[in-house]
């Protein structure tokens, strides 16, 4: 089992990414809490298997015991963001629960990263809403490429996409005029 201490063994960044989220997480449930969600930018680079790549994480997770362990463990934090310079890691804490609702914590997925060792990441679905809102409300050109992508990931799983959950969530965030020809 992996220790915050043996972190900088990993070369790879994401992997080591990967397996802070996975430690952290099982420090979280040990103290009685439930384990972050992972989403944004390194759900999307995990999906993709680095094809996408971002610098921080930002997680979902409740704010007790996460800042307790994270002073602990050496982290500073600055507005939401906490950092580590000897492990060179950045958390983006964007709240205590993921905004799209239970059912989408219900719908997160779990990555195996090690032994005994865990991650939970939002669904590809509530992802491509994500990009979507990007796309459209921030003009991220990016985003429409990117949300392609994890649908060729889905059917790489052997999946097919959840259709009227992604249209119900579209319709939700009004990007249903995007989804739509993506997804028929």
């Amino acid at each position: 089992m992996y220790r915050i201490e043996e972190l900088n063994r990993i070369e790879d960044p994401v992997k080591k990414r990967a397996f802070f989220i996975a430690i952290l997480s099982e420090e979280i449930k040990k103290r009685g809490g439930s384990p972050p969600i992972l989403v944004g930018g390194m759900a999307l680079e995990l999906y993709t298997q680095g094809s996408y790549t971002t610098g921080d994480i930002d997680i979902k997770a409740p704010k007790e015991p996460l800042e307790e362990i994270l002073q602990e463990w050496g982290f500073t934090k600055k507005g939401r963001v906490w950092f580590n310079e000897i492990l060179d890691i950045y958390i983006d804490w964007l709240g205590g629960s993921l905004d799209e609702g239970p059912e989408a914590e219900e719908r997160a997925n779990k990555i195996i990263v090690g032994e005994g060792l865990e991650i939970k990441i939002i669904s590809i679905e509530d992802l491509i809403i994500d990009r979507l809102n990007a796309y459209k409300w921030w003009n991220d050109e990016d985003s429409l490429l990117w949300v392609k992508v994890l649908l060729k990931v889905k059917e790489a799983m052997g999946e097919t996409p959840d259709k009227d959950y992604l249209k119900r969530r579209a319709k939700e965030e009004k990007v249903e005029d995007i989804i739509e020809n993506l997804i028929d």
